[in-house]
C-alpha cells in the first residue's frame, strides 16, 4: 500500500464532490491517513453519471492511459432521487467491478445530497440559524431551495453553488447524529470509514 493512498471520487456533480472530498477528508484525518484524494467525473446528474461511470471503469479495467490508473479506494456519491436510497445503492453496487475496485464505498443521499446538508446541528454552527424542518419529500431542487433559503437567511453570500458551504458543514456535522436522522448518510459514512480502516 502506497504511503499516500489514491482515492477517486466519482460523483453526480460539483455539489457531490464537495461534499465527498469534505467528508472522506475529514473522515482520513480521524485514523491518521492523509490520502490524495482525485475528482474524476462530477458532472451530469444520476443517467450520464451512471453511463459514464461504467465507460470509465472499462477504460481503468484496460489500462487506458494517464487517469485511468486503479485507486486504492473508489468513492461513488450519486442521489438516489425518488428511486429509494437501498435500491440506488443496490443497483450502483452491481454497477462497480470489483476485480477492478477491490475497495469501494457508495452514497445515495435520500433523495439529494443537500439535504444531507440541512442537518439541524451542523447548520446551526455554521450558519447561526435553525434549518427549515424536513419536509421529507421528494420535489425536484426542494432541498437545493432550502438549503439555499437557509444560506440566505443567515445573511452569506453564494458565490457559485449552495453546496460550496459542505466542507465547512461536514466539518461541523455530528455524524453519529445525523446518521440516525438520515440513514442513507450512515451507511455512506460506515461503508467510508470501514474502506479507510483496511487501508492503514
Amino acid at each position: 500500500m502506497p504511503e499516500r493512498p489514491r482515492i477517486d471520487l466519482y460523483c453526480e456533480d460539483y455539489g457531490h464532490e464537495q461534499f465527498a472530498r469534505a467528508l472522506v477528508g475529514r473522515l482520513a484525518r480521524e485514523i491518521g491517513l492523509h490520502p490524495i484524494i482525485r475528482a474524476i467525473s462530477s458532472r451530469g446528474g444520476l443517467g450520464k453519471a451512471v453511463t459514464e461511470f461504467r465507460a470509465w471503469q472499462r477504460a481503468v479495467s484496460s489500462g487506458g492511459g494517464i487517469g485511468h490508473e486503479i485507486p486504492d479506494l473508489l468513492v461513488l456519491l450519486i442521489d438516489a432521487n425518488c428511486s429509494g436510497w437501498a435500491q440506488v445503492r443496490r443497483d450502483l453496487e452491481e454497477s462497480v467491478e470489483p476485480g477492478i475496485f477491490p475497495r469501494s464505498a457508495i452514497g445515495c443521499p435520500d433523495p439529494h445530497v443537500e439535504r444531507w446538508c440541512l442537518d439541524p446541528q451542523c447548520i446551526q454552527e455554521v450558519l447561526g440559524v435553525s434549518p427549515p424542518a424536513d419536509p421529507g419529500k421528494c420535489e425536484r431542487d426542494l432541498y437545493k431551495q432550502l438549503l439555499r433559503n437557509t444560506i440566505k437567511k443567515a445573511g452569506q453570500p453564494i458565490l457559485i453553488s449552495e453546496m460550496e458551504y459542505a466542507p465547512d458543514l461536514v466539518g461541523a456535522m455530528n455524524l453519529f447524529q445525523a446518521g440516525k436522522r438520515q440513514p442513507s448518510l450512515k451507511h455512506f459514512v460506515d461503508q467510508i470509514r470501514g474502506a479507510l480502516q483496511s487501508l492503514r
